[in-house]
């Protein structure tokens, strides 16, 4: 898998123009970049032996010459016979499968496109073509570059020019150096810059499973913008990754953080000694270290991918789509259940005698209890922000668990707005994939009657509903801005599934767009931009051509962690009083001019100053899942028309 030393010591920027230049037949050597990726990478794309150099929109090659292990999961989701109904989708950039049932008995076929014409979202289309590999992947043999269908010419990708070729690129750099096992790190670290050729660790690993879901949206939006084959298997590789981690601790819905092979994680520091790191744990015959002591918000990238991977893989990818709802279901029931758990409680630092109160909207994590009970560890003067260990709650109104504590029966309402979002979201995604399933009719219907009905304490959406509207973002000088991202991300799946015609139009007007974009809309976030646009109907157009000016800013990788000092630039002043180096509030620093990070959207939009460190480089999926959400609700068009990824 992949190497931590590479043999060529090429900048990134040059090796990706060396891999693909001499497209006229040239024998300029390619660097062994891509898929047999360092520590466990789980893209591990190959191609057969003997791939010849025929023109790629031939109809020999688009018939017979589809690597066996690049094949569509349709054959095998969806067999012979059971296809019928089902959408075709491409298995390269020039052919299709679809159902035939000409003869009377639905079968799987293959069609090659005619000359001229490529595969798009299953279908032939004129001087057009989707990715059917991915950039820089190699066999040995071919390589995977860029084709112009309508020339017959290989290109050069320019990522500094089209936001498609950046996001391509940013794809080769991410599956290169940012990912382990399958999942994104959160930076790169390098011992050789500006060379960015030997990788030394990846950090900030403990928020992995945000930045795969994240990274799974973007497969996923791609994939429904597109159809492309290389999206569909990525998004089929970055589900198995997750359901993995949904189920490696054994306990249900119990999310990882980050998963390896026991032992086998040379760039990724887990000490076994380290609270929340479990080593050596068995799962389907395999030994798996993981980061445990999971926290609200990895659940939210994994859900915002999950949802869209459902929609986007369609019946065709029904074994997936299984593994999905699996996850989806079991996380749904384990919020629904209600159980009296053992608890003790810490309060001011005072250990309080164990006891056991009445829980919902908790998933547990016995491998963290001590004696087998739940921690509360609480200061009375900041009861929001108690501190939680051996389970991970959604509770919109933390009071109700406080109550239960001695002496503090009479505490008032906590109202939590981004758990009741969360929690409104999950039934949503939990609606979604059960949703005319056979045999879980009866599990679906549960989720909608406790979602509109449920009538206990802890409510139903009209009551997470009142909650939600509490949203607001006002703390002093951007502190604690991660949060808006995770309140955000599930804001998308509920706005965009919700059909209840009374219900909807709340979440839409009254929540996303009164309450959360209402603190947006000046801080170019285009993450931000696409979900409230992408969910909101009638939403100003200025809003989406605000957005796509900044994103066309995003730099084209390697994503370095440059120094930036705008401090004195004109442009920026006057600066927000109290709030040092930070612009003033009612502007933010364009998306081209700020500090790097691991997901910009998630980051202050206002500072003006940081340090850097040459040394590390972030991942890019900020970049992708803009970009994609863009493509996939038509907010951008597509400026690398007719011309796509193709074997080589």
């Amino acid at each position: 898998m992949h190497n931590p030393t590479r043999r060529s010591a090429v900048p990134f920027a040059l090796s990706l123009l060396v891999a693909l230049s001499g497209c006229d037949g040239g024998t300029t050597p390619r660097p062994d970049v891509p898929p047999d990726a360092r520590d466990g990478d789980a893209f591990d794309d190959t191609a057969p032996d003997g791939a010849d150099e025929a023109s790629p929109d031939s109809a020999d090659e688009a018939t017979t010459d589809v690597p066996d292990d690049e094949a569509s999961d349709v054959p095998t989701d969806v067999g012979p016979h059971e296809c019928e109904g089902v959408a075709a989708v491409c298995i390269d950039h020039v052919t299709r499968s679809f159902c035939d049932d000409s003869s009377g008995t639905p079968v799987w076929l293959d069609e090659a496109c005619p000359a001229g014409s490529g595969c798009v979202r299953g279908e032939c289309v004129a001087g057009e073509c989707s990715d059917a590999c991915n950039l820089g992947d190699t066999d040995g043999v071919r390589t995977c570059e860029l084709y112009d269908l309508t020339t017959g010419s290989w290109l050069v990708p320019d990522p500094a020019a089209g936001l498609h070729d950046r996001s391509r690129a940013y794809q080769l750099w991410l599956r290169r150096d940012g990912m382990a096992h399958g999942g994104v790190g959160g930076n790169a670290i390098y011992s050789d810059p500006p060379a960015y050729e030997h990788v030394t660790g990846l950090g900030h690993i403990r928020d992995s499973a945000i930045w795969t879901g994240t990274y799974l949206a973007a497969e996923a939006f791609r994939l429904a913008a597109t159809g492309a084959a290389d999206a569909r298997r990525n998004v089929e590789r970055l589900v198995e990754t997750l359901h993995l981690w949904f189920n490696v601790s054994g306990h249900p819905a119990l999310l990882a953080r980050f998963v390896a092979p026991a032992g086998a994680h040379p760039l990724v520091a887990m000490d076994c000694a380290e609270l929340g790191v479990q080593c050596d744990v068995e799962y389907e015959g395999t030994r798996y270290d993981y980061w445990g002591h999971i926290s609200r918000d990895q659940y939210q990238g994994v859900l915002l991918g999950y949802a869209a991977a459902y929609e986007a893989l369609g019946a065709a990818g029904e074994a997936h789509r299984a593994l999905i709802r699996e996850d989806v279901v079991e996380l749904v029931d384990e919020l629904m259940l209600e159980r009296d758990v053992p608890v003790r409680f810490v309060v001011d630092g005072l250990t309080l005698p164990a006891s056991r109160i009445h829980l919902r909207y908790v998933i547990l994590d016995p491998r963290q209890m001590v004696g087998g009970a739940i921690t509360f560890i609480l200061d009375t003067s900041d009861l929001e922000n108690a501190e939680m260990i051996g389970f991970q709650e959604f509770t919109p109104n933390l009071a109700h668990v406080l109550r239960r504590i001695p002496l503090l029966g009479g505490v008032p309402d906590i109202p939590r707005s981004s758990s009741a979002i969360m929690l409104a979201s999950f039934f949503r995604v939990g609606m979604l994939v059960t949703d005319g399933v056979p045999g879980l009719e009866a599990r679906h219907d549960a989720y909608v009657d406790y979602y509109y009905h449920h009538a206990e304490e802890g409510g139903n959406v009209e009551e997470w509903l009142g909650i939600a509207r509490t949203w607001s973002y006002d703390s002093h000088c951007g502190e604690a801005y991660y949060g808006n991202n995770i309140s955000m991300q599930p804001m998308y799946n509920w706005a965009r599934l919700e059909d209840d015609p009374v219900v909807a139009p709340q979440v839409r007007l009254d929540v996303l767009e009164a309450r959360m974009w209402s603190s947006f809309v000046r801080t170019k976030n285009c993450f931000f931009s696409y979900i409230y646009a992408g969910t909101v109907p009638g939403h100003d157009p200025a809003v989406v051509d605000a957005a796509a000016v900044q994103l066309a800013q995003f730099p084209a990788p390697p994503r370095v962690d440059w120094s930036i000092d705008l401090r004195t630039d004109p442009r920026y002043l006057p600066h927000e009083d109290g709030c040092e180096d930070q612009v003033h509030h009612g502007d933010a620093v364009d998306v081209g001019e700020r500090c790097a990070a691991d997901f910009i959207w998630q980051s202050k939009p206002w500072e003006l100053y940081c340090e850097g460190d040459p040394h590390v480089t972030y991942p890019g999926v900020d970049y992708l899942v803009a970009y994609w959400m863009g493509r996939r609700h038509g907010f951008l068009a597509d400026d690398s028309a007719g011309r796509c990824l193709a074997w080589r």
